[in-house]
Formats: structure tokens, sequence, C-alpha cells
């Protein structure tokens, strides 16, 4: 024990006999414990001055530079980014991501900067800006860096993910040199991308939830929607004049935000109007899909939060996710399987929708959109005044519609009719077309058809307008009968399925009768009751108390003898026998 302890105060000695070595050192002799205790109080006044130090510098420091950070999902990180890509930063980048070039944005270099006499059309090289790099910027010296933070896995999407930071040093005490910065880049932004439609998607279902997926789609003249007259002007001059009052909207105290419903047939062109109308008046689409079983009110309601304004909120098939007519299609048979083979649903709620068109978790200035094919199953609450302000209606095609759309598709610039004479001007060839035109409309039934369906059959007979003409009574034909027998197939399926569902009703009120006939009924059991007769003997009457309710059940009733004294011996028991039915409270 003794050992034991010594070795734990060795330590504590060896340091005392060193620190009193130090203090041998000490001028004047200062040995022991006053040298001990003069180490202790140099030590605490450097310890204080080294504080001090960095209380101050904290605080009265030189600001010689300033930091803006960009987190990847904020659309400020994209316009950052196409920013140094404007900047041509990448020339002195050190390392770069290539992947193969598809329609998702990656903000890459472009081609025609990096190839050298190859075609690099294939891969897009994305700079990494791993390491520091130093770049001059409207007479300020600019540092980028990028920082990504560590990996997490999303169960839902199967996969690693990671968030990137971008962060820009500029090296000036001007704070306005920031704001200029951003701006700057948010204006090469919205030319870079003036001539395409982005649209953002997500595959996030966690938080921090952010738009992680974006595509560059080319834009959408508004001629190359055909509807009917004054539908599409209408809908271009009512957002427009929206996004044009928010003042007003401000000072007439009135939720900055307007929502329209495009309802009618599939390919009657919905979503093609709202992609023409956001190029035209360059605007940004953020789709969600309703469907997918990873999206809840709570990444709803962070969806829509992250959205800019002047933006389009865009939810397709909105009838899928919040009807209140139950499909006589609906089975568990023909339900999509997700994940560990259960079916899925939507988990968006009808409240959590609700509330991020015009609750306290709205968004200002947003457009929102939704599509549907069958409006009178949709909720009122959902189609409301405020929430929908705007519901405009498609149809099948119209003559009109089949003209212009024919008109489109032969144009004199890529072809030229058969029956066109050789050197015809122009002007000959276009009113040939017209007449073409004409003819076609005239083989098609009116309001039959869609505009998808007729540009199905235009694409193929491209480039010869003469055989689309010929052919179309025959297709429109061969069309219609298609579709009356795939209309017989579907009504002998919905028949056979509520046929299916009769007979499993059937089957389950049999089940519940039986089950109920069985509780009903108790096990036979005999009951001997005894009557005594006038003259002292004894006879036996059996009582079957397994007799359905709705036979005559027997009743036990004690009456006296008129003869007979109280107490005495000589007491008759008779049974007399009533009939429920006389009694329809017990019945």
């Amino acid at each position: 024990m003794e050992s034991d302890s010594y070795r734990e105060l060795s330590p504590f000695m060896s340091n005392m006999l060193s620190i009193g070595m130090i203090t041998s050192w000490l001028p004047g002799g200062r040995t022991g414990i006053f040298g001990t205790l003069t180490i202790f109080l140099m030590g605490w006044l450097l310890e204080m001055g080294r504080s001090a130090y960095t209380w101050f510098s904290e605080r009265w420091r030189f600001q010689y530079s300033l930091t803006a950070e960009f987190t990847e999902g904020d659309p400020a990180y994209d316009w950052v980014l196409a920013f140094l890509s404007k900047q041509q930063v990448w020339r002195r980048s050190w390392n770069f991501k290539i992947s193969a070039k598809t329609l998702q944005r990656k903000n890459g270099v472009e081609s025609t900067e990096i190839s050298k006499g190859h075609n690099s059309e294939n891969a897009e090289y994305v700079p990494t800006y791993q390491k520091p790099q130093l770049f001059r910027w409207n007479g300020y010296w600019v540092e980028v860096s990028k920082s990504t933070s560590m990996p997490s896995y999303d169960y839902q999407a199967e996969r690693t993910v990671c968030t990137s930071t971008i962060y820009l040093t500029v090296y000036t005490r001007d704070v306005s040199a920031i704001s200029a910065l951003v701006e700057h880049a948010r204006t090469e932004y919205m030319e870079v991308s003036h001539p395409h439609v982005i649209i953002h998607t997500s595959n996030r279902s966690y938080a921090p939830f952010y738009w992680n997926e974006c595509k560059r789609k080319p834009r959408r003249s508004l001629e190359s929607v055909i509807l009917e007259a004054g539908v599409l002007d209408s809908l271009v001059s009512d957002v427009q004049e929206f996004l044009d009052m928010e003042d007003w909207y401000q000072t007439a105290g009135i939720p900055y935000r307007r929502g329209y419903l495009l309802h009618g047939p599939p390919g009657a062109g919905k979503t093609s109007t709202i992609y023409a109308l956001a190029g035209e008046l360059g605007l940004e689409i953020y789709s969600l899909s309703l469907a997918s079983s990873s999206i809840d009110d709570s990444i709803l309601a962070a969806a829509i939060a992250c959205i800019p304004k002047r933006s389009i909120f865009l939810l397709e098939d909105i009838d899928c996710a919040f009807s209140r007519a139950e499909d006589l299609n609906s089975n568990t048979n023909n339900v999509p399987f997700g994940m560990y083979g259960s079916p899925t649903k939507c988990n968006v709620t009808l409240s959590g929708l609700l509330n991020i068109l015009d609750g306290v978790a709205s968004q200002e200035g947003v457009l929102f959109f939704a599509t549907t094919n069958h409006i009178e199953d949709l909720d009122n609450a959902l189609i409301r005044p405020g929430r929908i302000d705007k519901k405009i209606q498609y149809y099948h095609s119209a003559r009109p519609q089949a003209t212009a759309l024919f008109k489109r598709f032969f144009p004199i610039s890529h072809c030229a009719p058969e029956s066109a004479k050789e050197g015809a001007s122009d002007e000959e060839k276009a009113s040939l077309v017209s007449s073409l035109a004409e003819d076609f409309a005239d083989q098609i039934p009116e309001k039959i058809f869609t505009t998808a369906e007729l540009q199905g059959f235009l694409l193929t007979c491209k480039f010869k307008p003469e055989k689309a003409v010929r052919e179309a009574k025959e297709w429109a034909e061969n069309t219609l009968k298609e579709k009356s027998e795939l209309e017989e197939k579907k009504k002998a399926k919905k028949e056979k399925i509520q046929e299916r569902r009769d007979k499993e009703e059937v089957e389950k009120l049999q089940s519940t009768l039986m089950k109920m006939n069985g509780l009903n009924s108790k096990p036979q059991r005999s009951d001997s009751v005894a009557t005594k007769q006038p003259n002292g003997e004894e006879t036996k009457t059996t009582e079957d108390s397994s007799k359905p309710i709705a036979e005559p059940s027997i009743a036990r009733s004690r009456s006296r003898s008129p003869s007979s004294t109280q107490g005495s011996d000589n007491d008759s028991w008779t049974i007399t026998e009533s009939n429920i039915e006389q009694d329809p409270d017990r019945r």
C-alpha cells in the first residue's frame, strides 16, 4: 500500500521539484515556496494579458475583408455559380467534375470555351473550387472557396447526399461591394437563363429541404400552343397584371398571391400552356409531385418557403391526390407499390395544402398553378376564390385549332406542297398550305380529338401535307373505333370489379349474420319444474331454453289456491304460457 501511494505522489513531487529548480534561476535566490508562488503569479499575469489582447483584437481589429456565404439549394447559390463561370475563374481552377451532358443544369464551363479543335458537346465540365482562387472584379480582389458538408444518407432516394457552400471574400471595407456583387451575379444569371426555361424539382425527403434538381429547357413560343381564340392572351395579361401590381396589393391589404386551375381532358395543352407562359414572362417553374410517399405536410411547407418571388409553383394532376369521389377502378391489385412492398399513397393532407395556399405558411409573390382532368372530383374548399382565383377550361380541338395546328406543322420554310408548281412564290405556297389546312379540318370531327392526338397523327406525315389530308379521315375513323373498343373494355372491367365487390359484400353480410345467430343461440339445457297438485302428488315439466326468441316463451307464475291459507303447505304451482308477440318490447 505504501508503494502504491508513493507511485501516485511521485508525479506531483517531480513537478514540484522541477518548479523548484526553475525558481532557483530567479534573481535574489528566491527558492522554495516563495519561488513557486512567483512562477504562478507570472503565469497568471501572462494568461490575463493574452485574454485581454484577444478580447480587444476581436472588437477593435482592422477590418480588411468581407465574406459572403452561399449555401446550395438557395437561388443565390446558382447566381454565384453563373457569375463565376462568366468571370472565367475556372481558367485558374485545378479540379473539375466531369459528367455526361443532360438537361440538368450544372453551371459548368461552356464547351466552346474549353474545346480546341475537338467536339466536347457530350460532356460538361464543372469547376469544384476546392482550392481558394483569387480574381479581380470591379476594382476589388475577390477570393472564392468551397466547402462540402458531411455526407448523409437519404433512405428515400437510397443514396448519399452532401451540401456545398461557396464563400466569396471581397478585400475591402465597403459593405456595399457585397451587395453590388450579388446584384451583378443575379443579373448575369437572368441573362444566361433567358433563352431557357428553368424547372426546379427536388428528391429530398428530410430537413433541411431545398430544390436540389434543376433542368434547363429551350423556351417555347406562345404561338406553338394551339388553344381557342382569346384563352392564352387572357391568361398572359392576367399574370402580367399580377406581377406589375405588387404595390397595389400591399396598399389594399390583399395577400400578394394568385392561383390558377387548368382543367380539361388529358392532352388538351394544360402543361404546355404553363411551360410557354414561363418562357414568355421569364419565370422559373418549381414543380412538386404529391404522389411521392416521402412528401408530407412539413416537407410541402418547407418547399413553398424556398420558392423566390416571381416564380411558378406547379402541382400537376392534383385530382389524383385530393379527390372527394372514389374511383371505381381503385383496388389494391392496381395500386403501385413502393418501398418494402407497401402501396404508395399521398401523405399530404388537404388541410396542409390549404395552409400553404392561403394560410400562415403561404408564400407571397408566387404564382400557384394546378392542373386536373376532373375538376368535379376536387373539394370545394380547394377551388374557392382566394385559393384558386382563375379557372381555365380546356376542350377537345375545334375546327380553328385543327387548321392552325396543320399550318404550324407544315411551314413553307421547311416543306413545300407536292402540288405546288415549280418556281412558285412563297405567297402561293402559303395559300396552298392554307387550302390544305381547311381540307384537313373538314376530315376531322369537331370536339372529338385533343391537340395531342392530332399532333401525334401529323408527326407520321412530316413534310407531306397532302398525305396528311388524304389519310386524315381514315385515321379519325380508326381512332374512334379504337376508343369505342377501349371504352367497352373499361366498362366490362368496371362491371367485373363491381360484381366482385358485390359478391364480397354478400359474403361479409352472410358471415356477419351467421356470427349474430351464433351469439343469440344458447346451448340447450332442460330445467325440471315441479308442479304440486292439490292431491299432494308432484309432476315435473321440462323447460327448453334453446327455443328462438321469436317462439313462445315459458313464463312461470306463482298462484295461490283460493282455499289455501297463508303459509299452508297446500300451495299450488301452475305454469302459464305467454307469447312474446303479445309484448313488442320484449321482442
